[in-house]
């Protein structure tokens, strides 16, 4: 309860101290917050400040300055989101306490395959090619479609450059176990010919395992991961571009786990591509057109040592399994009447998985969506959008969006937003067995599964003064039609007994919070941030709350870059509240994160840093303290 207090306490004080020193002026360069410009919430650029609803930026030299490799490690210090650990230990993102797979995750707007058990885990995904990543919390069915209950993550990768534009980092690290010795390295280069650019990047990272108490399963695995990326451009002409790409990404996990009574080593190869050829011209009064094939892959394969036992009467194998998603999707947005701004698109999506026992399925998806911009005033923005999915399955849904928008003054908004979300079931719920427990627990499928629905409501108020930025916001959302395992019967009894659960639409939840995120510059370099959630869930069903949410989450981040002797750094306090489980809650966490940098010529960087200082926390999910040192080049 004390830290409770005093994270928002922090965050108050600075928004004290901010108002105190509000009339200076922001120094020559900088870039606000405020300024920052978005795609996600509209799919058209837009100023944060006139975004609809809540959306966080973070850029890539945030993402340098915490020393992320994945897009897991970058998003563990967003607002209002809590990265889950699952099955395979996949890591994924809960936006205001919605459920793992109630988050949409893109790369550039373009979707991508599930992988193990019909889930992303972002732990897949390295940061080489990253730009920046723009996280919107609240509904995007509107325009998005499924799976965007919570929001939505986008990842904004680099483009060729019309200059020669590189970079090269390598680093070392350690924890304080004999473990977790990592070496990791990343490069990229971009340019241009005439007409004609490109981009080329790569990664590369060596992890060693680590156990902390000598109990299976390892809190640790071992791990190799492998990325090259690229992008092509061709301008016709200066209002239209070809743009093709590639991302090809190899994880290699291995870690004992105790499985049929005895400890055996799973080693995990998970391997995705993504590529995509898209069509972009722009017209007069700010018409465009964009047009995009995409197709993404994912192959798991799981092998154990020793080998385990086949189980009786199983179908379907998850541990060699491929999936793909083939997405075609055309946009086209123009202006009308000065003061309305329409966009109009369609989608078709297929999604297929296959597996070793040669068990296959797919789905498909047809859509159309409609958006209205309309700027009623020059103080009162309205945005209406829906769309309409034709779901191979489950049939036909509508899904509504409405977000007003009033400056009170030039620098004072309150934002407001109603909308309806939904998540289609996916191919595991609908087709597929899936083993828990190596066959002790059997989930099976059902194709009458109904999508799970919400509505979803926010209201709040932003603004700046000088140096200043805060805002507050309120949200509600109410899902219907949860997709939870239930259990109906079970075989056999003592070691050879066999539960069995089948997917239904049997729940309703609700969760209410408030978002609290605020930040200030000094004018000796020194800049203070933070952002604080709280979150309230009830299982409409049992009374709960629901399991694995945090009650608080937030962070304090203070940087400076004019410390002594030429460096800059920053100190970070990351808190994660108590989390309900029916086992037994999960006890706060609060982390501190620390990173240092000194410029030695113009282009060339050291740095050194420590995650999670204090070795707080003992479980699997908190990594141990760990230390790391390195260079880099950009140009």
């Amino acid at each position: 309860m004390k830290k409770c207090i005093v994270m928002p306490g922090i965050i108050f004080l600075v928004m004290l101290h901010a108002m105190a020193f509000a009339g200076e002026k922001e120094e020559a360069g900088e870039l606000s917050e405020i300024e920052k410009m978005v795609v996600t919430t509209t799919m058209t650029e837009k100023i944060m400040k006139d975004t609809p609803g809540s959306i966080e930026v973070i850029t890539e030299e945030d993402i340098i300055s915490m020393n992320a490799l994945t897009v897991a490690e970058v998003l563990e210090e967003a607002a209002g989101l809590f990265l889950t650990n699952e099955a395979g230990r996949q890591e994924r993102p809960s936006i205001r306490g919605t459920g793992n797979k109630h988050t949409l995750v893109l790369i550039d707007g373009r979707r991508i395959a599930s992988g193990f058990k019909d889930l992303t885990g972002l732990e897949q995904i390295p940061v080489d090619m990253v730009r920046r990543i723009e996280v919107v919390r609240g509904p995007g069915a509107a325009i998005y479609g499924s799976d965007a209950i919570g929001g939505v993550v986008n990842i904004i990768t680099k483009k060729p450059s019309e200059k020669l534009n590189m970079g090269l980092t390598g680093q070392y690290g350690q924890s304080t176990y004999a473990g977790a010795e990592e070496k990791s390295g990343s490069a990229y280069i971009a340019s241009s010919a005439g007409p004609l650019g490109f981009l080329l990047a790569g990664s590369y990272r060596d992890k060693n395992g680590y156990d902390r108490d000598g109990v299976t399963p390892d809190d640790g695995d071992s791990i190799e991961q492998k990325s090259i990326g690229g992008r092509i451009s061709y301008k016709i002409k200066d209002n239209q571009e070809i743009l093709t790409g590639l991302e090809i990404v190899e994880l290699n996990t291995v870690g004992l786990r105790p499985l049929e009574g005895l400890d055996r080593i799973r080693e995990a190869d998970n391997r995705r591509i993504n590529y995509f050829l898209e069509y972009n011209v722009k017209m007069p009064n700010m018409s465009m057109l964009m047009l995009r094939a995409n197709r993404s892959e994912h192959k798991t394969e799981n092998d154990f040592t020793p080998e385990t036992a086949m189980i009786p009467g199983a179908i379907g194998d998850e541990n060699n399994s491929e999936r793909f998603l083939n997405q075609f999707e055309g946009r086209y947005t123009a202006a009308l009447l000065d003061r309305h701004l329409l966009t109009l698109g369609a989608e078709y999506r297929e999604e297929v998985r296959e597996d070793a026992s040669g068990m296959d399925n797919d789905i498909h998806n047809l859509s159309v969506y409609l958006q209205d911009e309309y700027q009623l005033m020059d103080s009162l923005y309205l945005l209406l959008s829906a769309r309409w999915d034709d779901h191979s399955t489950f049939g036909s849904k509508y899904t509504p969006r409405a977000s007003l928008t009033y400056n009170i003054i030039e620098n004072l908004r309150v934002k407001t937003s109603w909308a309806q979300g939904f998540r289609s079931p996916d191919i595991s719920e609908l087709y597929v067995p899936t083993y828990m427990r190596r066959g002790k627990e059997v989930y099976e499928p059902n194709t009458g599964l109904d999508p799970e629905k919400s509505d979803s409501y926010e209201a709040g108020l932003e603004g700046e003064i000088g140096r200043f930025d805060g805002r507050i916001m309120w949200f509600k959302n109410d899902i219907k039609d949860l997709i939870d395992p239930v259990f109906y019967r079970s075989t056999g009894s003592g070691n050879s007994r066999i539960d069995y659960y089948q997917y239904r639409n049997i729940s309703k939840a609700t969760m209410t919070g408030l978002e609290l995120e605020t930040g200030y510059r000094l004018s000796n370099g020194l800049r203070i941030s933070g952002n604080i959630a709280w979150l309230d869930t009830e299982n409409n069903l049992t009374g709960l709350e629901l399991e694995g949410r945090p009650d608080y989450k937030g962070i304090v981040r203070i940087s400076h870059d004019r410390l002594p002797w030429g460096l800059s750094g920053n100190i970070r306090i990351n808190y994660i509240g108590e989390r309900y489980y029916a086992a037994g809650n999960e006890d706060d966490e609060t982390l501190v994160h620390a990173y240092l940098y000194k410029e030695l010529y113009k282009n060339i960087r050291i740095f050194a840093g420590a995650d999670n200082v204090f070795n707080t926390g003992d479980g699997s999910d908190i990594e141990p303290a760990f230390y790391y040192s390195g260079l880099s080049f950009r140009y």
